[in-house]
């Protein structure tokens, strides 16, 4: 797919059908998420791949009860390992840098998913605590988002966008 169409046609979908995703789709969406940018190409980027309906339910109650979250076919939990930007950056890298890499990753698997048809959620709305428990992740990493994946069972209508002449600004504010 030509990449303005990718871009256009993304949409947050959070109603998904049954089906299995292949998991070679899934190994793309990961592939280009690790070719994302990071601070001092620290690469703190790390997956947790869900397809468990227990530990999906689990953490759809961490996430403010989102039901996407347990009904979508695979879950993608985008994480940061820390260790590697806090070394050369300190607590900016581990408050900011990591969160950044993070979202720059996500942005591809929701770009990747597109291109491959399928649809996908980001659910940003959770206790990190709560996640890390469930997970099981250790102390220097966090998660920074859910994305939900599935083939879509909706259609979102087109929400309008705030014009770019309202928006860009030159040389000041």
């Amino acid at each position: 797919m030509e990449f303005d169409h990718v871009v256009r046609k993304r949409k947050m979908i959070r109603k998904y059908l049954p089906n299995k995703i292949p998991d070679r789709i899934v190994s793309k969406m990961i592939k280009n998420a690790s070719k994302a940018p990071s601070a001092g190409h620290t690469q703190v980027q790390e997956f947790i791949i869900v397809r468990d309906p227990a530990t999906k339910k689990k953490l759809r109650q961490a996430s403010v009860n989102q039901k996407a979250i347990e009904d979508a076919p695979v879950l993608i939990v985008v994480c940061s390992n820390t260790s590697r930007s806090v070394g050369r950056y300190g607590q900016r890298g581990r408050d900011f840098y990591s969160t950044i890499d993070g979202a720059f990753a996500s942005m591809l698997i929701l770009l990747t998913a597109v291109n491959e048809e399928i649809g996908a959620g980001f659910v940003g709305a959770f206790e990190d605590d709560k996640i890390a428990k469930i997970l099981e992740l250790p102390e220097y990493v966090k998660p920074i988002g859910i994305i939900a994946l599935g083939y879509p069972d909706e259609r979102p209508a087109k929400l309008e966008r705030i014009q770019n002449e309202q928006i860009v600004h030159y040389e000041h504010w």
